[in-house]
């Protein structure tokens, strides 16, 4: 059976609803897979190479040269992230386990999650919708994926 991967992210967590694209004969529509939570995001303590200020330092660089790069702690955390996500669906789709993908994200990790897809698994992108939803519960959540994907299905 064909399926649809729903994956509903945002900078600190990632959720994946499993749509069949066609009605199973046990009658279970939609399933939600174990949730990727990424703890190193939200504090910039937490981040390797920033400094007391929260900046990064380019390690490329030594002595004076080394300089200060405009992306923030969060913003390194929220790559990394992206970067984890995008293996993972990498590798289900390497072993079939979807048809076609759906992104819904917040808008700014939208952009960075599709960035580190790989081409193969770009794709099979057949939409990006700029939505916060992770955090959503379940039924919630998978309401607003229904209204939200009525074109598809």
């Amino acid at each position: 059976m064909d399926y649809t991967w729903i994956l509903v992210a945002d900078r600190m967590r990632a959720r994946i609803v499993v749509k069949p694209n066609a009605v199973p004969a046990n009658g279970r529509s939609w399933e939600e897979l174990e949730p990727l939570i990424y703890s190193e995001a939200g504090s910039p303590e937490h981040v390797p190479g920033a400094d007391k200020s929260g900046h990064v330092l380019d390690h490329k660089l030594s002595g004076h040269q080394a300089m200060r790069t405009s992306t923030s702690p969060k913003e390194e955390a929220a790559e990394r992230f992206a970067k984890t996500v995008a293996r993972v669906l990498d590798k289900a789709r390497m072993n079939h386990l979807y048809e076609s993908l759906i992104l819904v994200a917040e808008p700014r990790f939208l952009g960075t999650l599709h960035a580190n897809l790989s081409p193969q698994t770009a794709k099979k992108v057949i939409d990006k919708i700029p939505k916060d939803l992770a955090a959503r519960p379940y039924k919630e959540l998978t309401e607003d994926l229904r209204a939200l994907l009525r074109p598809h299905g």
